[in-house]
């Protein structure tokens, strides 16, 4: 068995993605005072596009859009690719 049909066995397993919102520094003070209905500023400009990483890696940058009254994003540009039938030198 070779990579290609390790990886083709495994393509249909669940892996948890992120999509990243941003950062923010809290003191510790401030994590003890956080309470609900506090809004939080992050470091994400406006308008810019998210992050959404697998496996701590990044993925793609996306943005979100509403479908149906559920948050969902939009992949508007693919950061790395995986290729299935590569081994791990990158050839086949």
């Amino acid at each position: 068995m070779d990579n290609s049909d390790v990886l083709q066995r495994f393509a249909e397993l669940p892996f948890p993605v992120e999509v990243e919102l941003g950062n923010l520094t809290l003191t510790i003070g401030e994590i003890f005072d956080l309470s609900e209905g506090m809004i939080l500023k992050t470091d994400h400009p406006e308008g810019a596009p998210f992050t959404m990483r697998a496996g701590g890696a990044e993925l793609a940058s996306v943005e979100v859009v509403v479908v149906r009254d559920s948050l969902s994003v939009r992949v508007r540009n693919m950061l790395q690719k995986a290729n299935p039938g590569a081994g791990t030198n990158g050839t086949n």
